[in-house]
Order: structure tokens, then sequence, then C-alpha cells
């Protein structure tokens, strides 16, 4: 009896540590999301909160000269490799900190280091559970909230400066080991890369973003296809099957006269547009009087990896709190990256790819319009020198940006600065960046379009790379 014990203790042990290393090997291996479609791997696979918080811009910093900025972390695990140094940092009780103002701050990026950019303002508590830190040290308190994360790499002791607009705290930790880091960031250096060269010194205006002068790549012809074949009966009652757990014989179907489908189970709907748009809406089987991010995000997670499946390189990009019936949530935007670059819709299908209405532990509504890369022509490049240049670009589109800024300011001839006119405009770009931009034109075979996006105080600007060419404009108020 003592000896079957004995075996029945070991094996549970067994379990409890397989299923603890698949769950670090997740938190190690984020990007390798299953593919959509693979119903056997999809529904096997788990997508976890810890893959929702990621950078979408890292900045390098090698020396005060050199720069380059990256979207994406599949080659070189800069964020990955980073996270463990970070959740120790979280963990520590030996830190010492220190609030830095904006202007030191500024000088920074002259020193080897990377800054990691997220597309949204996070919580530092929700930041350090992402890392699987349960009770984080008081980084917490002294820093709210996080939008960069920088990492000093030089010869001196290492710190971290967690940032949020112009306020950063700035963290020491005797036991920080970043020699990892530091061989990566050296290994980058050594190879091919494009310069980028901050605005502030190169065009002497009052902006944090950084330029390049000459393209040293280019970006490959990527064409995508609709990621439901609406024209498939079988397929769209097979994610019909998968929403509601049941039978397609279970389950209501209505054919609308322009071939959107309506399946209703429930009082839950699922309807699945022509365009290739599927929408979701549940009722709420509780009140939900407090809202609470840790659960919504953990909830948003397990219900993405259990409905069809999660695009490579999807990412949280937005929270949004909101109200529906006295009950309070939140509205979870991601976007997705294809080879490595950041992809934006070029009709108004939806609001983005993905949206979750999520409150606690209930899901109310889930949009989803995502394209898949059909991988035709993959290394089809043109000429390095055909592609502008970020600093080509806004001179190509000065009087635009002049003519738009004018208007949005409501200047007239009386109050215009002339001299003083160009710093202002050139200071109010606050962002730009390489995307590629969906037409939505097609359900298959339909070509991105490389962009260059410019943030200029709340309207996104979208040129062509190849011509300068203004081709969307978004005013976000």
């Amino acid at each position: 009896m003592f000896k079957e014990r004995i075996k029945t203790f070991i094996l549970l042990s067994l379990v409890f540590i397989s299923v603890f290393l698949t769950r670090r090997l997740w938190i190690q291996m984020p990007y390798e999301i299953f593919p959509l479609f693979e119903k056997e791997e999809a529904l096997s696979a788990n997508y976890l909160f810890t893959d929702m918080i990621k950078p979408n811009k890292y900045l390098l910093n090698f020396n005060e000269k050199n720069h380059t900025i990256f979207y994406n972390d599949d080659n070189n695990n800069l964020w990955t490799s980073t996270r463990s140094t970070l959740a120790d940092i979280f963990y520590s009780k030996g830190i010492n900190t220190e609030i830095i103002s904006a202007e030191e701050y500024l000088t920074y990026n002259k020193n080897k280091s990377i800054v990691f950019y997220f597309p949204e303002k996070f919580s530092t508590d929700i930041l350090a559970r992402s890392l699987d830190v349960m009770k984080p040290n008081n980084i917490t308190e002294k820093m709210p909230n996080v939008d960069s994360i920088y990492f000093y790499l030089g010869r001196e002791e290492p710190y971290v400066v967690f940032s949020e607009g112009n306020q950063h705290l700035k963290v020491y930790d005797p036991n920080m080991d970043v020699e990892n880091i530091k061989s990566k960031l050296k290994s980058i250096e050594e190879k091919d890369y494009t310069f980028y060269y901050p605005i502030r010194e190169t065009l002497n205006a009052n902006s944090d973003a950084y330029i390049t002068y000459r393209m040293s790549k280019g970006m490959p012809s990527v064409y995508v296809q609709n990621e439901f074949n609406t024209d498939n009966i079988e397929e769209i009652r097979s994610i019909a099957e998968i929403f509601f757990k049941q039978g397609i014989d279970y389950i209501r179907e209505i054919v609308e006269d322009n071939g959107s489908i309506i399946y209703v189970y429930n009082q839950k709907v699922l309807k699945i547009n022509q365009n290739g748009l599927l929408e979701y809406f549940s009722p709420l089987e509780g009140l939900v009087k407090e809202r609470n991010l840790y659960i919504s995000l953990n909830t948003a997670s397990e219900f993405l990896s259990n409905h069809i499946g999660v695009p490579k390189d999807l990412y949280l990009s937005n929270i949004e709190e909101i109200e529906s019936e006295e009950n309070f949530g939140y509205r979870l935007t991601f976007k997705y990256r294809i080879r490595g670059i950041p992809v934006i819709l070029g009709k108004n299908i939806a609001e983005d790819f993905i949206q979750i209405d999520v409150f606690n532990k209930y899901i109310r509504n889930y949009k989803r319009f995502i394209r898949k890369d059909m991988n035709i022509e993959p290394f089809n490049m043109l000429e390095d020198n055909r592609i502008l240049s970020a600093f080509d670009i806004i001179n190509m589109n000065y009087q635009l940006l002049q003519k738009e800024y004018i208007q949005n300011n409501e200047l007239t001839g009386k109050n215009i600065d002339s001299e003083g006119l160009k710093e202002k405009i050139l200071s109010s770009i606050e962002d730009i960046s390489l995307a590629y931009l969906d037409p939505c034109t097609n359900k298959e075979k339909d070509q991105l379009i490389g962009v260059w996006l410019l943030k200029v105080e709340s309207t996104i600007y979208a040129f062509d790379i190849y011509d300068g060419n203004l081709i969307f404009s978004k005013n976000n108020n």
C-alpha cells in the first residue's frame, strides 16, 4: 500500500512539473503561435496573458551617432531575453530608485542601450503580472503606468528607466544581469541596418521621433487573403461549431440577401459577413459592478485561444474602459504584423483587426477581421534606392503638413510666425514608422502597400514608400 502511494505521488509530481514546464515554454516562446484553421493544433494551444503585453517598437542605440529601429523581435528575441531580467527587477527587494527629469532622460539615448516602446500605456502592476510576478516591489507605486522601458547597456553599472510620457523612474539593481542582452545588441551592431537619427538634433525640432535619410533594406511584396473563405459553407459552419461548441444541426442558420450568414444559439449570435468580418455577441451571464483588468486580460486570452486561434505576431494595442447597462469592463483592441511589419486597415471595414469587449470573466462582443499572408513571391523586393526615406517623405509633403497644421490650429496671416512655423510643424510630428496598408479591395491576392506612417498631433498620415503620395489619413479625435 505504501509503495502504491509513493508511485501515485511520483506520478502526480511529474504531471505538475510537466504543466509548469509547458507554461514556462510558452513564456519563453510567445511568438510561435499556432496556425489558423488547423483545428486540432489550435484548440490544444494556449494564448497566454503574457503574450499580449509586448512592445510594438524597439529603439537600439549603439552610441551617440548610431541608432536603428525594429518593429519586430522574431530574429533577435530582444524582448523575450529581457523579460526574465525585468521579472527579477520587480521581485528584487534591493533596488534603488530615483526620479529623473525629462531633460536628463533625453541624453540617455546617446549611450549604448535599448528602448522598448509599447503601443498602449500599461499598468506597471499588470506588466509585472504578465511576467509572473504576482507581488511586485514598490516600482508599481512609484510609476503606476508605463509606456516605454529603457535598458542601459554601457560599461557602467546597468540600470533601467520606466517611463510614462515625461515621467521617468530610474531603477538600479546590484544583481541585474544584462550580459545576454549586451551580446545580442553587439551582434546586431555588426550587421547591416538602417540608420535612424533624432529629429530633435537633425531638424532642430522639439520631437522625440527618429527619421531615416537612406534605407538599407527593401520591403517584401506581400499578398494577402481573407482569413475565412466565405464561399465555403462547410468552413463557415465549422467556425459556428467552434464558437457554440455544438453540432451545426443544433444551431440556427440564417443567410442574408447580401451573402452574410448569421448563426444563433441560446441568445448568442455569430455573424460572418461576406467581406470576411466576423462578429460575435453573447449576453452577460452575471452583473459586473467592478472591472478587473487582470481577470479581463486572462479571459480574453483564453477566449482567443479557444475560438479559431491567434494570428502570429498579434499584440494588444489599446485598452479602453467601457460600460454597458451598469456593467463595467474593457474594450481590448489588437493589431498584428506581417513579416515583422505592422499592418493597418485602409478601409472602414472594422475599427481594427481584433476587438473584444470583456467584462471580467465574460465576453460580450467580439469582432475579427484578419488577412493571411499568401507567401507569394516572398523575396521579391524592389531596389533599395527606390524606397523613400522618412526625411524624403517629410520634405516632399511639407506643404501638406503646413496646410493641415495651420487649419487645425486655426492660424491666420496675422498670427503666423513664419520663422517659427516650420519648427512648430516638425515638432508636432510625434512618430514616424514603417507599415503595410491593407487596401481591403479583394478577398484574395490583395497586395499590401508599403507606407510611412506619420503621427502628427491627432492625425495619422500614410504615405507611399515609393512615390511619397498620401494614400490614407485618419483623425483620431
